[in-house]
């Protein structure tokens, strides 16, 4: 944790530390965490583990969502846009591992898929960002999915922003995590604004692929409730969506009318 002394090395104003990105943040960390103890009793195909290993994923982002925010709260907002870069990489590696393990997978012949078994297990390296868009665009299990997004226009520019903070492409950039440095008015507030929108393309993005492709992540406990007391679950109850996820879709994806009717009509849960 920082120190009182390090948060208030200068005094930000009202428009910096109110800033709604710090809302936001508790949102994704709140999503996050709910997701990651959602998902954890469904034990995944394809890879040697009794546990889901996507429950893990889902916390290091909660994680990491915790970094940002404090990295922001501390005026470093260069490296929390380093930081933001790492999420929208872990947020692909995880529809990529996802991916190949749907792809890959056979009962009869390949119970095992190596790529992402030995991901888990520490003995293979993700593959680069280029083969990794490529796979999520020529995928069986996502072709469908993929032309809903921007991945060439403001998805390319995302990332194109966040790399210039990642490989100190700019100077100016640099400067953001200067406390000292005086800026003008509203100048770290703009990086704020950035930040917010890009953090709110990817979480949408992740969002979309968890509904499409593993829906039930996202549906209430009351299924497994019953199960757990030895009582017959209520009819219907494993498509019934948890109150989290149900928000989350209202705030992300329902204004998007085709993304919104694609989830839709190709998501098992019962969506509002």
């Amino acid at each position: 944790m920082l120190s009182d002394w390090e948060y208030n090395k200068t005094d930000y104003p009202e428009s910096y530390t109110s800033h709604r990105i710090f809302d936001e943040l508790d949102y994704y960390e709140e999503f996050y965490d709910a997701i990651a103890m959602g998902c954890h009793c469904f034990i995944p195909n394809g890879v040697e583990t009794m546990l889901n290993y996507a429950s893990y994923i889902f916390t290091s982002i909660d994680c990491t969502l915790g970094s940002i925010k404090m990295l922001l709260k501390a005026g470093k907002v260069n490296d929390a846009y380093v930081l933001i870069r790492k999420m929208y990489d872990d947020i692909l590696v995880e529809i990529y591992i996802d991916i190949i393990r749907k792809d890959k997978f056979d009962y009869e012949e390949k119970c095992i898929v190596e790529d992402a078994n030995k991901w888990i297990k520490g003995k293979h390296r993700i593959p680069s960002l280029k083969v990794i868009l490529k796979t999520i665009k020529e995928s069986p299990s996502t072709k469908d999915i993929y032309p809903f997004f921007g991945w060439d226009t403001y998805l390319k520019k995302d990332r194109e922003l966040l790399d210039d903070s990642v490989h100190s492409n700019r100077y100016c950039r640099m400067l953001l995590n200067c406390y000292q440095i005086y800026m003008e008015k509203g100048a770290r507030e703009k990086y704020l604004d950035y930040a917010s929108t890009v953090l709110k393309h990817i979480f949408t993005l992740h969002l979309s692929f968890i509904f499409y492709l593993k829906a039930q992540y996202l549906m209430a406990s009351t299924y497994t409730d019953y199960l757990d007391e030895g009582a017959t679950p209520p009819n219907g109850s494993e498509n019934w969506i948890a109150n989290y996820a149900q928000e989350a879709y209202d705030r992300f994806i329902k204004s998007d009318a085709k993304l919104a009717a694609f989830i839709k009509n190709n998501c098992r849960l019962q969506i509002m």
